[in-house]
């Protein structure tokens, strides 16, 4: 899952390059999960990389993705942001962003480091397609450097790597970007002048520093236990799918696995902001439009693999969920990757 705050700007980003914000998430198959997503504080990979890949072919802009890392704000992640943008300086800002990432999202590796006169941003998602990672790597590498570089020099950021090709030519991104461009790397990382990280936090203010910290650390510290019970369910739910048997697996018998009652098993995740039948839904939406994507899988391949009796069955799921029908999204899918 993906911080919600992500999308701050996205409107406004795909109205500039003269496309249409509701044609776009009716094409990424995610008009009837917008609003719930956005009024709680989660956006899957999948929904956010559809998201980018849908405004890109929208606004007929392959760099749609840099285009809006570039000019958005931090401060929509929240406290997180806040904390990075009043740090005392760059490095501290970098160290704290990394520390406390898995509040932003899950399944993610991020970190900094120092080599001679440079530093390395790390950044690389363990889970999803290569489809689903490719938009968000985009976005948030070039998101984090543009955070570094402020108000700095053009020459702060050196080296670009990516682990993918992306579908765009090197002649099309931003100047401050395309110094050292390595697609096809081994991870996703930026690289920038190491004095670069002793530059004064954008708002830099030793108190609400202090506030903000305290905050963001006190959540990462509590974030175990949501982890451990949250985690465990989506586990289950995802062998469900591989298995294909996810349409039989409800709350009773998840509780089950886990050694707990039903009703405790529904309290536990409501205590963490949680419930049953929401990671399912996400879950099985994930799992159905990764299948879809694969052009192996036919609509009842993808419905078979899952587990559902009837291919109507599934088809009316996945309509309700993203409402698209299974073979509308195939359409979509095979339009945005041309």
């Amino acid at each position: 899952m993906v911080h919600a705050g992500v999308t701050i700007g996205f409107d406004e980003i795909v109205r500039r390059h003269g496309g249409d914000p509701a044609r776009v998430i009716e094409s990424s198959g995610l008009q009837h999960r917008i609003q719930p997503v956005m009024q709680t504080s989660e956006i899957t990979l999948s929904a956010f990389s559809s998201l980018l890949r849908a405004a890109a072919a929208e606004t007929k802009r392959p760099t749609f993705s840099i285009e809006f890392a570039e000019a958005f704000d931090p401060r929509s992640f929240g406290a997180i942001g806040y904390l990075f943008e009043l740090a005392p300086d760059m490095g501290t800002a970098l160290k704290d962003f990394c520390a406390a990432f898995e509040l932003l999202q899950e399944n993610t590796e991020i970190g900094v480091e120092t080599h001679g006169d440079l530093a390395r941003i790390t950044y690389s998602v363990r889970s999803g397609t290569p489809e689903e990672k490719s938009p968000d790597a985009e976005f948030s590498v070039t998101m984090l450097g543009a955070a570094i570089r402020g108000g700095g020099s053009i020459s702060d950021v050196c080296r670009i790597d990516l682990e993918h090709q992306p579908n765009w030519e090197r002649d099309a991104v931003p100047a401050w970007l395309g110094t050292d461009f390595r697609p096809n790397s081994t991870r996703n990382a930026i690289y920038v002048k190491r004095n670069s990280l002793d530059r004064p936090g954008r708002f830099k203010d030793a108190y609400l520093y202090g506030i903000f910290a305290e905050r963001v650390f006190d959540d990462l510290r509590h974030m175990g236990s949501r982890n451990d019970i949250v985690s465990m369910v989506v586990e289950l739910l995802k062998h469900a799918g591989s298995s294909g048997d996810f349409e039989k697996v409800t709350a009773p018998y998840v509780a089950r696995q886990l050694g707990i009652s039903a009703r405790t098993l529904h309290r536990q995740l409501a205590a963490h902001g949680a419930k049953f039948r929401e990671l399912k839904n996400s879950v099985l939406l994930d799992s159905a439009r990764l299948l879809l994507s694969d052009n192996r899988y036919s609509v009842t391949e993808a419905a078979f693999v899952l587990g559902f009796s009837e291919t109507s069955a599934f088809s009316r799921a996945f309509r309700e969920l993203s409402g698209l029908s299974p073979a509308q999204f195939k359409k979509n899918q095979t339009r945005c990757c041309k």
